[in-house]
C-alpha cells in the first residue's frame, strides 16, 4: 500500500531529534525541534526563546556563555551563572522589559561591549524577540530586552537573537523589579551540541567579528582600516564606537564630570597630517569635563583615564566634528588623538 504524502512528512518530522516542554506557570506544551534554546524562569513562569546561532553566532555564544558561566568577565565568578538573580531593572510598557544589567541601572557590562551582528533571521517586528541593547555601533556585552508588541524600526539598530516559542503569558505578566531566576541553555540535534561557547570559542568569535567590522570601515576611508589595523591586538572599542589603544598605563582615580584636568595631545588626520598640538605649543591643555567646550569624544576618553595615562583614540565624527567639520578639519572625519592625562587638579 502506498502511503500519503502526509503520513510521509509526519514520519520525517517524527524522526527529527525534539525535546517536549511544559512551560512553568502557562498551559502550553511545545515539541521543540532542533536548534539552540533559552529557558528564561521568573516567578511568573518560564519563557523559552530559539537562538539564532548560525546568523548571530557572536550574540548567541556570548549570551549562553555568560548564562552557563562559561565566559570570563569582570563580575561573576569563573563557572557563576552570570544572570542568574539579576531583575528586570526596566520596563516600557507594552514594548519591552530589559535585564541583564549588573548595576541595575541601564549601563552596566561584564567588562567588555560586542561588535554588532546584522544577519539574524530574528524580526524585531514581532512580539517576543530577544534582543540585545547597546548603541548603533556596538551591542552590550550583557543587556538584552524582550520585545512585547514588536518595532521592526530597531531591526536596523540593535542584534536580535532569539524568537519566542513558548511562554508568551510569562512574557506579559513581567514588570519593573521582576527577577530572573535563573537561564538555562538547551540544545537539541548535532549541529546545536556542536556549537560551543566556552572562552576559546567565544574569543574566536569575537576576534572573527572584530576583523569584520575593521574590513567593513574601509568602504568609508581604506585609511582608516590602515590605522586601527596597526593598533593591533591593543586596539579597543568603547560602547560609543570610539577606537582606542593605551600607550602608557596611569595610576589612581579617574577624573569625574566637573573635574578640572590638564592634558597634553596631538590631533591627527588620517593622511597623518597634524591640525593641533599642546606639545608643539609647550604648554597644557586645561580645562573641565562638562563644562568647558570639547568634543564629545574628548570627553569620553578623558573621564576612562588615569593620571600618568597616554593613549591614541580614534574618533568618529558624530563625536568629533560632525557633517560641519571645523578649520582644517573636512566635514565627517575620523580624528586620531595621542593624549597624555597629566594631571586631575580637583
Amino acid at each position: 500500500m502506498k502511503r500519503s504524502i502526509a503520513g510521509i512528512i509526519l514520519a520525517a518530522l517524527a524522526a527529527l531529534p525534539t525535546a517536549s516542554l511544559w512551560a512553568s506557570g502557562t498551559e502550553e506544551k511545545v515539541e521543540l525541534t532542533q536548534g539552540l534554546y533559552a529557558e528564561i524562569a521568573t516567578e511568573h513562569g518560564t519563557m523559552v526563546f530559539m537562538l539564532d546561532y548560525k546568523n548571530v553566532p557572536l550574540t548567541a555564544a556570548n549570551f549562553c556563555g555568560l548564562a552557563e558561566g562559561t565566559i570570563p568577565n569582570e563580575v561573576k565568578a569563573p563557572g557563576e551563572a552570570f544572570y542568574n538573580g539579576m531583575t528586570f531593572y526596566r520596563e516600557a510598557p507594552g514594548y519591552a522589559v530589559f535585564a541583564g544589567d549588573p548595576t541595575e541601572k541601564g549601563s552596566g557590562e561584564p567588562g567588555y561591549t560586542l561588535p554588532r551582528e546584522f544577519n539574524s533571521s530574528c524580526d524585531t517586528g514581532l512580539p517576543g524577540t530577544l534582543v540585545m541593547d547597546g548603541l548603533i555601533t556596538e551591542s552590550s556585552g550583557s543587556r538584552f530586552f524582550i520585545t512585547i508588541e514588536g518595532d521592526s524600526f530597531l531591526n536596523d539598530r540593535y542584534t536580535a537573537f532569539g524568537t519566542l516559542v513558548s511562554g508568551a503569558k510569562s512574557l506579559k505578566k513581567i514588570r519593573w523589579g521582576d527577577t530572573v531566576k535563573s537561564i538555562t541553555i538547551k540544545r537539541i540535534g548535532e549541529e546545536a551540541e556542536a556549537f560551543t561557547f566556552d572562552e576559546e570559542a567565544f574569543a574566536a568569535l569575537y576576534n572573527t567579528a572584530r576583523e569584520a567590522e575593521i574590513k567593513k570601515l574601509s568602504e568609508i576611508d581604506p585609511a582608516l582600516t590602515a590605522v586601527l589595523m596597526g593598533m593591533g591586538e591593543k586596539r579597543r572599542k568603547s560602547s560609543t564606537g570610539i577606537y582606542y589603544e593605551i600607550l602608557q598605563e596611569g595610576e589612581g582615580a579617574e577624573p569625574k564630570m566637573n573635574s578640572q584636568v590638564s592634558m597634553h595631545y596631538t590631533g591627527t588626520l588620517l593622511d597623518g597630517t597634524v591640525f593641533d598640538s599642546s606639545r608643539a605649543r609647550g604648554q597644557t591643555f586645561d580645562f573641565t569635563l562638562g563644562v568647558d567646550g570639547v568634543i564629545p569624544g574628548w570627553t569620553e576618553m578623558a573621564m576612562d583615564m588615569k593620571a600618568g595615562e597616554i593613549r591614541r583614540a580614534v574618533i568618529p565624527p558624530e563625536l568629533a566634528y560632525g557633517e560641519k567639520g571645523y578649520g582644517p578639519i573636512a566635514p565627517n572625519s575620523w580624528l586620531i588623538f595621542d593624549m597624555e592625562l597629566v594631571a586631575i587638579n580637583r
